[in-house]
């Protein structure tokens, strides 16, 4: 990503490694999250073309706590990168949980390295 492309979000995006289910057709597809936001994702591997965009995900960002459940859209797919996924429907909550849950973490790496 390009820093004028950095430059042009809205929400903070974060490095992950969280597993997702995507709801796009009838069978759920297993994927990888590996960039997140309050705003959206970033899912590898990337999804294969399809002429309706909308989607769901599903996902938890640790084991012991509950899915996060919303609906997105496809908005681009680089082969070997991934498919971008904006969210269109996340609630309030829950976009304040992956702010948190990240944040923890860079406050804790950073304790650490003192």
């Amino acid at each position: 990503m390009t820093y004028e492309g950095a430059s042009r979000r809205r929400h903070p995006r974060y490095a992950a490694e969280v597993d997702a289910i995507i709801y796009l057709s009838p069978t759920p597809l297993q994927v990888r999250i590996v960039s997140l936001s309050r705003g959206g994702c970033l899912i590898f591997p990337p999804l294969p073309p399809v002429p309706d965009t909308s989607l769901r995900i599903s996902f938890r960002l640790n084991p012991d706590e509950p899915y996060i459940n919303c609906k997105g859209e496809a908005v681009y797919t680089i082969a070997d990168r991934g498919t971008g996924v904006a969210f269109t429907e996340i609630s309030l909550y829950n976009q304040e949980r992956i702010t948190e849950f990240f944040e923890k973490r860079l406050s804790a790496g950073k304790s650490a390295a003192s």
